[in-house]
């Protein structure tokens, strides 16, 4: 019996000796891929793409919400915010897609065209699970390139 204990309590200390000096880090944003805009009727809008998760451990961690807002010319077109769980393995990359529907009116302010639209995410995103509860910002600019 003693040597149970003595065994399960050197395991116990190699195991918190581990991840104490191998903390894990947060997931982080990379970007927006894919993006672009979708003419659905008229004077409606979508923007279309996919937010690039890039997991820098060698382990896999969970993602499971995101809380962001989506600007089209510096006017928030959309929120998204979402709770899931998805695991993502060690050193590598998870898209979460994402759609917006806007009014074209909304983007044709200012003299802006949809050739050379502005779009900028901001927010956050992370995991709830117990023991590993973390947040990170999410927070990408550029303009998406529109053939139509």
């Amino acid at each position: 019996m003693k040597k149970t204990i003595v065994l399960v309590g050197i395991i116990l200390i190699f195991l918190a000796g581990y991840f104490y000096f191998n903390k894990p880090q947060p997931m982080t944003c990379k970007g927006v891929q894919d993006l672009h805009v979708v003419k659905i009727l008229d004077d409606v809008l979508e923007l279309q793409g996919n937010l690039v998760f890039h997991n820098p451990n060698s382990m896999r961690a969970r993602l499971g919400k995101i809380d962001i807002d989506v600007y089209v010319n510096k006017n928030v077109a959309g929120k998204i915010h979402d709770e899931f769980k998805t695991a993502v393995k060690g050193n590598e990359d998870f898209l979460f897609s994402f759609q917006v529907r806007f009014p074209r009116d909304f983007v044709m302010k200012d003299s802006v065209t949809l050739h050379d639209l502005p779009i900028s995410v901001t927010g956050t995103a992370g995991s709830d699970v117990l023991f590993a509860d973390y947040t990170f910002p999410v927070s990408w600019s550029g303009n998406v390139k529109n053939e139509f």
